[in-house]
């Protein structure tokens, strides 16, 4: 684990860090995160979709039932 220096203070610090412990200066970007953050937001977007799907479907054989009982 080599230490750098702070681009912003000059503190000593990991390269492991994601923010200078002295000043926080941001030394990482959070690329990782937002990417993992868009991929549970599409798959929460596609199980509401098929949530839908399914409830529209029970819906019309409901309405199908219904109408051939009074028929």
């Amino acid at each position: 684990m080599p230490l750098i220096n702070c681009p912003e203070c000059s503190t000593r610090m990991s390269d492991q860090a994601n923010k200078c412990p002295h000043c926080a200066y941001p030394l990482k970007s959070n690329t990782e995160i937002a990417v993992k953050n868009n991929e549970g937001c599409f798959l929460q977007t596609l199980n509401f979709g098929c949530m839908f799907i399914v409830v529209t479907i029970g819906i019309i054989f409901l309405f199908i039932l219904i109408m051939s009982m009074f028929s």
